[in-house]
C-alpha cells in the first residue's frame, strides 16, 4: 500500500476523511482507522484465593451474537479462565461468560476467575505453574505472556487455530487488527497469543478550564504544555480558595509508561528488544526529557497529591492535566457525576518540541495453556467468540474499552455520536506504540519509577541529571547480566 511508504500523506488523508459529515461518521471513521492501521509500521505476597467476580447491580449489555458453527469436541468440556479485570469490566466479562455457557453448541462451560489485578494474576499463574494447577486459558499482560513462551513450556501454539478455514481469523479480519499489536504475540514465526485488550496511555486535558485561562487549543509542544500547566498553577495560587494552593498544573506521575512517554517525545527512551546490545540511557535526548520534568516540578507547575487516584482532583480543577489511560475513562466520567463537574475534557498525546507526539499502549493477550487437544480446541472456541464483532461491540459500549478489531467501528455510529471524545481515543489506537515486551522491561520499569521519584527531590540540580541517567544505565545493564 502506497501510504505505508508515505506516512505524511496518510495523516493528510486521515484529516480529510475526518471532515466528512457526521451522519456518515461511523463508516468514515472505520475507513480512517483502517487506513491508519495500514500506515502503522509493524513491530515484530500472593493472594492465595482467587477473587470471583462479585455480584453487581451495574447494568451489563446482553450479547445477542448469532450462533456460529464451531468445531465439535467429543465431550462437554469444563474450562477455567483467569483474568485481571475488576469493576464494570469484570462484571461484563462475567455476563459474557454466562451467555456463552448458555448458548454455545458444544456444551462448553467456562468458569471465570477474576484475580483482582495484573500483579495478582501473574503471581497466581507463577504458583499454578509450580504446583501443576494451571488454568486452561487466561487474559495476560503481553510482556508476561512473552516471558511464559520464552521461559516456560506451558503455552499452546495458536497458529493452527488462527489459520483454521472454518473457525479461525481470516486474513481480511487480521488486517482490521492494529498490526503492531497483532504481531506482538508472535516470536520466531510461532503465534502463542492474540490481543484481548488495548490500554492506551495519554494525557487528560480540561478544555473548558484551559479556555477560561486563555488557551484556545491544546498544547502541541512540551513548551506549550509547561506554559499551560504553570498558568493553571498560578491561577489556583492566586484565587480566593486557599484550599487549592499548590495545585493546578499537571499531577506529577512516576508511572514507567508516563516517564517513557516523556523521554520518547524528546527523542529518547529507547528500550532495545535485544538486551545483548545493552542499554544507553545517558543521552542528550533523555537528559532534555529529565530536565523538563525537573523544571515543571520544581517550578510548582506539577504536584503530587495525597490521593493516589487523580479523578477527584481533575473534576475539582486541581489539575489541568493528568497522565491516564483507557482504563481511567469510565472512572473519570463517574467522578464527574459525583462532583457535579460539567467541564468539557479531552485526551491528548504527549507533546514534543519538534511536533513529535507519543501515545504508548499496553496489551492484554489471550493465551491457551497446554492441556490436551480437546480442551485447547474448546478454549480456542471461547476465545474466538470473545473477539467476535458482536462481543467486542458489547464490551466497548458497556465499558468504554477499545475493540480488538477496528471493523467493529462501522456498527457503533450511535455510541460514537453520544461519546465524541471516545472517538478521539479510538483514532489514537492505530497510531499508538506498544510498550516494550522484552524480558528486560520489568526491571526497567522499576528503575524508571525510581528515577522519576529522584527528580522530585529539590536537592537535585540540572547538573545531576547525567549522573541519574548513568546510574539507570549501569543498574539496567547489571540486572540483565545477572
Amino acid at each position: 500500500m502506497e501510504c505505508q511508504l508515505k506516512r505524511r500523506k496518510c495523516k493528510e488523508e486521515f484529516i480529510l476523511i475526518r471532515l466528512i459529515h457526521m451522519k456518515k461518521f461511523a463508516r468514515i471513521l472505520f475507513l480512517a482507522v483502517f487506513l491508519l492501521t495500514a500506515c502503522a509500521a509493524p513491530d515484530a505476597a500472593v493472594q492465595e484465593t482467587a477473587t470471583e467476580v462479585e455480584d453487581t447491580s451495574t447494568a451489563v449489555p446482553t450479547v445477542t451474537a448469532a450462533p456460529t458453527s464451531t468445531p465439535k469436541v467429543s465431550s462437554e468440556q469444563q474450562l477455567t479462565f483467569w483474568h485481571p479485570w475488576t469493576g464494570t469490566k469484570a462484571a461484563s466479562i462475567a455476563a459474557l461468560v454466562e451467555e456463552y455457557n448458555e448458548t454455545n453448541e458444544n456444551g462448553i462451560i467456562v468458569n471465570v476467575v477474576a484475580a483482582g489485578d495484573e500483579d495478582f494474576l501473574i503471581s497466581k499463574i507463577d504458583i499454578a505453574i509450580e504446583e501443576g494447577t494451571i488454568p486452561d486459558l487466561a487474559a495476560i499482560p503481553a510482556d508476561y505472556l512473552r516471558s511464559l513462551y520464552t521461559g516456560q513450556d506451558v503455552l499452546a501454539a495458536l497458529d493452527g487455530f488462527v489459520n483454521d478455514p472454518e473457525n479461525g481469523i481470516t486474513e481480511e479480519e487480521q488486517r482490521t487488527i492494529p498490526t503492531a499489536y497483532w504481531n506482538e504475540d508472535v516470536l520466531d514465526g510461532e503465534r502463542y497469543g492474540i490481543p484481548a485488550e488495548y490500554e492506551l496511555h495519554f494525557l487528560f486535558y480540561n478544555q473548558t478550564w484551559a479556555q477560561e485561562l486563555g488557551f484556545e487549543n491544546a498544547p502541541t509542544s512540551s513548551e506549550e504544555f509547561l506554559n499551560q500547566a504553570c498558568t493553571a498553577a498560578r491561577y489556583n495560587a492566586s484565587d480566593a480558595d486557599d484550599g487549592n494552593n499548590g495545585t493546578g498544573g499537571w499531577i506529577y506521575n512516576t508511572d514507567p509508561i508516563t516517564l517513557l512517554s516523556w523521554m520518547q517525545v524528546f527523542g529518547g527512551g529507547e528500550i532495545p528488544t535485544d538486551t545483548q546490545r545493552g542499554f544507553s540511557f545517558n543521552t542528550a535526548e533523555n537528559q532534555n526529557a529529565l530536565e523538563f520534568l525537573r523544571t515543571i516540578y520544581q517550578a510548582d507547575c506539577a504536584w503530587t497529591g495525597k490521593e493516589e487516584i487523580p479523578y477527584r482532583y481533575f473534576s475539582k480543577r486541581y489539575a489541568l492535566f493528568y497522565s491516564g489511560s483507557t482504563a481511567d475513562w469510565e472512572r473519570q466520567i463517574i467522578m464527574d457525576a459525583i462532583e457535579g463537574n460539567s467541564d468539557d475534557w479531552t485526551i491528548i498525546a504527549y507533546p514534543g518540541n519538534d511536533g513529535t507526539t507519543i501515545v504508548n499502549g499496553e496489551a492484554l493477550s489471550f493465551g491457551i495453556f497446554k492441556t490436551d487437544p480437546e480442551k485447547e480446541q474448546a478454549a480456542w472456541n471461547f476465545i474466538h467468540w470473545m473477539v467476535s464483532e458482536e462481543v467486542q461491540q458489547s464490551l466497548s459500549e458497556g465499558t468504554y474499552s477499545l475493540p480488538i478489531s477496528l471493523s467493529v467501528v462501522q456498527n457503533m455510529g450511535d455510541f460514537m455520536e453520544e461519546n465524541a471524545q471516545w472517538q478521539r481515543m479510538l483514532t489514537y489506537l492505530p497510531l499508538s506504540k506498544p510498550a516494550p515486551i522484552s524480558s528486560s522491561w520489568k526491571l526497567i520499569k522499576n528503575l524508571l519509577q525510581d528515577m522519576g521519584w529522584q527528580l522530585t527531590l529539590y536537592t537535585v540540580k540540572a547538573a545531576d541529571i547525567p549522573t541519574i541517567l548513568e546510574d539507570l544505565e549501569n543498574l539496567a545493564n547489571e540486572g540483565i547480566n545477572q
